[in-house]
């Protein structure tokens, strides 16, 4: 069996319901014709009989009841109409006079507390003749039902061709309205095939869609654009973990592959005694380099996954804290110019990864400037965040190599090997612990004429922090 179509259960609802009104309706013209018409005739009937019964009740009285027999049947044959009949009886309810066929069997029954009555397919008025106490007889008009029946009937089936002609051409203008009406609802049944298929990111624009529909599109079209991201950000990432593997795996081989050399070399037995002392120099060195590398991913990993067990936040005044860091930011820059700028800020750090990430910028600018230049270490607040600035004047970064600065294993120079570039991961230990303090950290080249890298540390204001300093 075929499932049916919306555009079908929507047609087939509005006739269905157009089809239950309709009925409604005739039921409702077809008694309120009825009660029209039956209560016209009716009145008509009455105020026949209001006219003739005084004049019969008038020639009962004067002749008798025996001598207004034959008068009554006179009567009774003046007085009949197309489709009226008369039944006059005594007060005792004997038959006068009747032109009616039924009123040899039986007589309508008495009933002036009503306008009218039905019998027999009659409509009947009746009414006393005299007083309604002491009356001299009664008298009956009865107006048969069948040209009002058939007038009832005629409606019917002119009603009856019309709604089903409303109901044919109400299917019809449905079909095309409800089609009309449907075609955001398919533009987003294609978008959403076309989305399952693959075309991730794909999005329609409906023109001008019923509201419902209008939101249904606007969410399908955010929906592909979220998973879209999602699946760009999961390619990132995934490319990124198998450039952070291949890289790291990389290495740790080469002082592997070292260490694996010399203790061959060594196994021989043919160095002499100054030899395998600068083998044991550099195995010692590369062992060195190879639980640094270590401790770096050690460090990113659990920044990843839980910084905040990482970090021990406190408020640091940075003036205090960056003299206490001077001997070791000495040993890194003694083949530099130093120079520091202090003002007095509080921020909320931890103490010791602050200082690795100081330590990791002044290493990276002594590095890569050259011996002799300067490099500048600066604090200073710039609300909502206290600064370190760590400027150099060397020769600054590529600005295609700008934005990758702090990705992991990320080297402005390919041709640069380890020993001259560091493993690539400094920096990146910075990003990440400035975003674990809910801070950050950015880099730029300074304005012509002046050359050279600046980076910033920007880390929140301490609560701690005097207004006066804003």
């Amino acid at each position: 069996m075929a499932q049916k179509t919306l555009t079908d259960e929507l047609i087939g609802r509005q006739i269905l319901l157009l089809a239950i009104l309709l009925i409604i309706i005739g039921i409702s013209q077809y008694l309120a014709l009825r009660f029209v018409l039956f209560h016209s005739e009716a009145r008509s009937l009455h105020q026949e009989i209001t006219v003739l019964a005084p004049i019969i009740h008038h020639a009962m009285v004067k002749h008798g009841a025996l001598n207004f027999h034959s008068l009554a049947n006179l009567l009774v044959t003046r007085l009949e109409s197309p489709g009226v009949d008369v039944i006059i009886t005594n007060r005792f309810g004997l038959l006068i006079a009747s032109s009616s066929p039924f009123s040899t069997q039986v007589v309508p029954p008495l009933d002036v507390t009503h306008t009218y009555f039905l019998w027999h397919h009659h409509i009947v008025v009746d009414a006393p003749l005299g007083s309604l106490a002491h009356p001299s007889g009664y008298v009956w008009l009865l107006a048969a039902t069948n040209s009002l029946d058939r007038i009832l009937v005629r409606d019917i089936e002119l009603f009856a061709f019309l709604g089903f002609l409303s109901l044919a051409i109400t299917g019809w203008l449905g079909s095309l309205s409800v089609k009309h009406s449907l075609v955001p609802l398919k533009q987003i049944r294609d978008s959403t095939v076309r989305i399952a298929q693959g075309e991730i990111g794909h999005t329609t624009m409906l023109k001008n869609p019923p509201k419902e529909l209008g939101e249904l599109g606007d969410a399908i079209n955010v929906m592909s654009l979220a998973i879209k991201d999602l699946l760009d950000q999961e390619k990132m990432l995934s490319d990124q973990m198998r450039r952070f593997v291949a890289d790291a795996s990389h290495e740790l081989r080469t002082p592997l592959t070292a260490l694996n050399g010399f203790l061959t070399l060594m196994s021989e037995d043919h160095l002499t005694e100054e030899e395998i002392q600068r083998g044991f120099q550099a195995m010692r060195q590369e062992a060195q380099r190879m639980a640094r590398l270590v401790n770096q991913l050690l460090t990113l990993s659990r920044l990843d996954t839980a910084h905040e067990t990482a970090l021990s936040m406190h408020p640091i005044s940075l003036e205090e804290w960056l003299n206490g860091c001077m001997p070791l930011i000495e040993r890194l820059t003694r083949d530099h110019a130093l120079q520091i700028e202090t003002s007095p800020v509080t921020v909320d750090a931890d103490k010791d990864r602050l200082t690795e990430m100081l330590l990791n910028l002044v290493e990276n600018a002594s590095r890569y400037t050259p011996q002799g230049s300067t490099i500048m270490i600066r604090i200073k607040r710039e609300h909502p965040y206290g600064l370190v600035e760590v400027i150099d004047d060397g020769p600054g970064i590529n600005e295609n190599d700008l934005p990758h600065i702090f990705d992991r294993f990320f080297r402005g120079d390919p041709s640069r090997t380890s020993k001259s570039g560091g493993s690539g991961l400094g920096l990146s230990i910075v990003q990440a612990l400035a975003h674990a303090m809910n801070g950050q950290v950015e880099v730029f080249n300074r304005t012509p004429p002046e050359h050279g890298a600046v980076f910033v540390i920007k880390l929140p204001l301490s609560s701690q922090e005097s207004p006066d300093h804003d």
